[in-house]
């Protein structure tokens, strides 16, 4: 008798040089979990690797799916399509989110068709919209460390760059489509979209334990500096891409020199997969956890504005209102997100 699947994890941008990665380090570690993949191409060669590099591995339950993080319906759509299937016992329950897919862009971009700046709601909006989107396919928890299911966002160390308001800023808003970026610039605009989708996050979290009845742990991981290229990047100015494949990876607030912070993304990779299904203490589950590749810190240590707890109301309540007005009248996630708003 065949041993039954025990969850699925979702991967965004599973095709991406540390998604593919994660997918790697998973299979090979949980062969019970159902591996499901986003990624803007499904027919794209970095999908067919990854494909391939699961397929050598052994028997595993694995599958890629289009979805596009800079349209809302393509989220929705694939939310609500997901919970149907855990509903009518098509795939196990979700038991894992990680939010690897990001985009950075060293131009001023036209806004998404959703009313957005492209690197805003690919690496802030839509995951957190993503996230919501699923919380009934996300198992339902006992408040037992167990019971319930993860959500890892990954971070970065431009975050200690950003700022919440990066994107409210008429500085920042109101350039001309097209223009260039400094390199200083575009880090700071990644960094924000990064910081502000990491600590709305942790908001949610709160929304959630303070809701009750729900046991979804959230939290942040920093991989640290990685060699290789992203599938999202747009109009790199050479001094990044020169101080990107020479540089060390730098801690968000707690700063280290490090040599070794400089890794292939299948380091990182493997702390991911580890992380994401260690055993946790009653204790331990109820903290505010921030991971520097396997090292673990009080969220608030690192992202100070989560000690704010009005202005992280401020911002649950704003990405809250982004997404109901980006997925009105789209059916069941706009209800959930009513209620969690309300």
């Amino acid at each position: 008798m065949a041993t039954p699947l025990v969850g699925t994890a979702i991967i965004t941008g599973g095709n991406g040089s540390l998604g593919s990665e994660i997918a790697v380090a998973i299979a090979k570690t949980q062969p019970y979990v159902h591996l499901l993949l986003l990624a803007r191409d499904i027919r794209s060669e970095s999908v067919k690797q990854v494909r391939e590099r699961v397929r050598l591995i052994g028997p595993r339950s694995f599958e890629v799916l289009k979805v596009d993080l800079a349209n809302f319906n393509s989220v929705v759509s694939f939310a609500e399509l997901t919970v149907e299937r855990v509903h009518n016992k098509e795939i196990p329950p979700v038991t894992l989110l990680i939010n690897s897919a990001a985009m950075s862009s060293y131009v001023s971009d036209h806004v998404t068709r959703d009313g957005h700046d492209p690197v805003y709601q690919t690496n802030c909006i839509a995951p957190f919209l993503l996230t919501v989107s699923l919380l009934e396919a996300f198992r339902a928890g006992d408040g037992t460390p167990n019971g319930g299911a993860r959500v890892i966002n990954i971070g970065c160390s431009a975050m200690s760059k950003g700022t919440l308001g990066y994107f409210e800023d008429p500085d920042s808003v109101n350039l001309q489509n097209g223009a260039a970026l400094s390199a200083k610039e575009g880090n700071k605009r990644f960094g924000s979209s990064k910081l502000i989708m990491s600590a709305a996050m942790y908001a949610l979290r709160r929304s959630l334990v303070l809701t009750g009845n729900f046991s979804l742990n959230i939290y942040t991981l920093d991989p640290g500096g990685m060699t290789g290229e992203s599938h999202l990047t747009t109009a790199t100015p050479l001094s990044v891409r020169m101080a990107h494949s020479t540089r060390t990876g730098l801690r968000p607030v707690l700063r280290v020199f490090s040599k070794s912070a400089m890794n292939r993304a299948s380091v990182p990779a493997k702390v991911i997969a580890r992380v994401a299904f260690q055993r946790d203490t009653v204790e331990n589950w109820g903290r505010e956890r921030y991971y520097i590749l396997d090292s673990e810190y009080e969220a608030g240590s690192v992202i100070p504005a989560l000690r704010d707890h009005q202005q992280m109301d401020a911002l649950l309540g704003k990405l809250m209102r982004q997404i109901e007005i980006g997925v009105k009248g789209m059916g069941s996630p706009s209800s959930r997100i009513s209620r969690l708003s309300s």
